[in-house]
């Protein structure tokens, strides 16, 4: 590891947005750890170059066992911040509502490493629903217990969109700086830096996805890549697109990758384009282009997107009256604040009781932090710890 870097553990990994995020304020993973291997892969190739043995696959409690821990010599305050974000299918809104799921507990795995590493600092994110559902009150316990071995805490409710990401994403973030190294008795959060009226001038649908919409020029339904590199058409217009493409083209003379599109029905389209036309999922309801998916609303063109990007890709209706569709990966990926040179890896999309056990693309993305989020967070931790 770089002098200059900062040492990042980073638990419950997914694909990397957070540790992204902390790359960019200038941490260096030196351990991270995933269940599955898709988003493992996609860590790997884009976050660990060249050090991909840091990445340790499998069952938290297994691999990263108290002994496991001991055999690999971490001395305390060795480390500057362990991350972590648990599964949070049993507290979503967007989940199953199962109070006794084993995800649940998993935050507990968090805090019996953070106990045996003692790092400088730590991160904890997750959904809302964390601090209270199901009335078990772990944002409490998690905050107490956190303060019984040394750590100085701020925890809240946020917003993503008011760090820059253009999407609601309403999360509970937590960060800590052990007393030992605090410059200061207590710690905050970053505040808010961008306002409504920012968001509403800046962070349109169209200025975020825009100048991927070219599916015309590529063949329609169904057009875009998959795994291989695909060429842009459209220069970036938009401050956002910009830096978003800071690494791969301004121009036409880059490219970047998971741009493939669905090519759904005609059913399926003339749904989108009623949808698109002012019709609500309740007119449609006894016709033919009615559906059992609630959930679905078109985007505007010119309008903040009100959203929070999730691991199903059918939830939202591009903008395009001339080609009603659902998003690519690449176009979450910009909700979420991937920039275009991070590639992901897997299957694209899977369905039926494969959802129970793949980990695919869309879903890799839907349940990252954001990087723009994870980046103001972690240069807020740097700050306390220098």
């Amino acid at each position: 590891m770089e002098k200059s870097k900062l040492s990042l553990i980073d638990l419950f990994s997914g694909c990397g947005g957070a540790a992204l995020g902390f790359h960019m304020a200038g941490f260096e993973t030196i351990i991270a750890n995933e269940l599955h291997p898709d988003p493992a892969l996609t860590y790997k190739k884009n976050l660990l170059f060249g050090n991909e043995n840091r990445m340790i696959i499998g069952d938290v409690k297994k691999v990263l066992s108290n002994k496991v821990i001991d055999e690999m010599k971490i001395k305390p305050f060795e480390i500057d911040c362990v991350s972590g974000g648990p599964p949070c299918q049993g507290f979503s809104n967007a989940g199953p509502n199962i109070a006794n799921d084993p995800r649940n507990k998993l935050y507990r795995e968090y805090l019996r490493i953070v106990r045996k590493i003692k790092p400088r600092s730590v991160f904890f994110e997750n959904v809302p629903g964390f601090c209270n559902r199901y009335g078990l009150n772990l944002q409490s316990h998690l905050i107490k217990s956190l303060e019984k071995i040394g750590y100085i805490i701020d925890s809240k409710k946020i917003y993503s969109c008011f760090y820059g990401v253009p999407q609601l994403r309403a999360r509970f973030v937590l960060i800590g700086i052990h007393k030992k190294f605090s410059n200061s008795k207590t710690v905050s959060l970053p505040d808010y830096d961008w306002d409504i009226e920012r968001l509403n001038s800046e962070l349109t649908a169209d200025k975020v996805i825009g100048d991927l919409n070219c599916y015309k020029q590529k063949g329609g339904y169904g057009s875009g890549t998959d795994s291989e590199p695909d060429k842009y058409l459209i220069d970036a217009y938009s401050i956002f697109q910009q830096q978003m493409r800071e690494n791969t083209s301004l121009g036409l003379d880059g490219h970047t990758w998971n741009t493939k599109i669905p090519k759904h029905g005609t059913i399926v389209q003339n749904r989108f384009a009623m949808l698109l036309n002012g019709s609500s999922l309740e007119s449609l309801k006894n016709s033919d282009l009615e559906t059992k998916k609630l959930s679905q609303r078109p985007l505007k063109a010119d309008k903040f997107p009100r959203i929070t990007i999730v691991s199903l890709p059918d939830d939202y209706v591009h903008y395009d009256c001339d080609m009603p569709r659902t998003f690519s990966v690449r176009e979450c990926a910009r909700f979420q604040t991937f920039p275009d040179d991070f590639k992901f890896y897997g299957k694209r999309t899977t369905g039926g009781k494969r959802r129970r056990i793949d980990c695919p693309q869309y879903t890799q993305v839907g349940n990252a932090v954001p990087p723009r989020l994870a980046k103001k967070i972690a240069m807020r931790i740097k700050s306390y710890l220098n």
